[in-house]
């Protein structure tokens, strides 16, 4: 039976250039974001669909033992065989990416104990703001036991099954650094 918060967020009529998520039995609308957001992006799409990976990017993923509806920036499946009428099961990622840009503690503390409870395996921030990436890895409860911080630049290494290091090279960093 789905919660007031799962039944709110499938009629809630998200504004034009918003998305809605189900974080922690809240909705958290965020703005579109910037070129850069979706640059990095990008870049990640050209790193993985040439390796045969099936990726998503922007779409809700469930999972059958919690109520959070997350929206990653760029997810990377362990199976190429999905509902096109449901949403994504999140059980089924090996990589789960956000790009930060609005709502920066959500993706930094909120989305770290999400995802480790939907039991990703690879959980990588990448912060345009810092430039640098945060590869959480290793998922217990509602925590990862591993984290690395890595600078734009570096390659990020992951483990098998992607056995891929992803290419920081080209990621830029927002001119303002305004934190505020």
């Amino acid at each position: 039976m789905a919660t007031p918060s799962q039944r709110a967020i499938d009629e809630i009529e998200v504004p034009e250039g918003f998305r809605a998520e189900l974080i922690n039995g809240e909705i958290i609308l965020s703005p579109s974001s910037k070129s850069l957001h979706w640059l990095i992006q990008f870049s990640l799409f050209q790193q993985f669909i040439p390796l045969g990976w099936m990726v998503v990017a922007e779409q809700t993923i469930i999972h059958p033992k919690h109520s959070d509806e997350p929206r990653p920036d760029f997810l990377v499946l362990s199976d190429d065989e999905i509902d096109p009428e449901a949403h994504i099961p999140g059980d089924k990622g090996v990589l789960v990416v956000e790009v930060l840009s609005t709502n920066r503690g959500v993706d930094l503390v909120d989305k770290v104990g999400v995802y480790a409870a939907f039991g990703i395996p690879n959980y990588l921030i990448i912060d345009p703001f810092n430039g640098e990436c945060i590869l959480y890895q290793e998922p217990h409860g509602r925590e990862y036991f591993s984290r690395k911080t890595i600078p734009f630049g570096e390659p990020v290494e992951l483990p098998e099954p992607l056995s891929l290091a992803v290419d920081t090279s080209g990621f830029r960093t927002y001119r303002q650094r305004n934190r505020g």
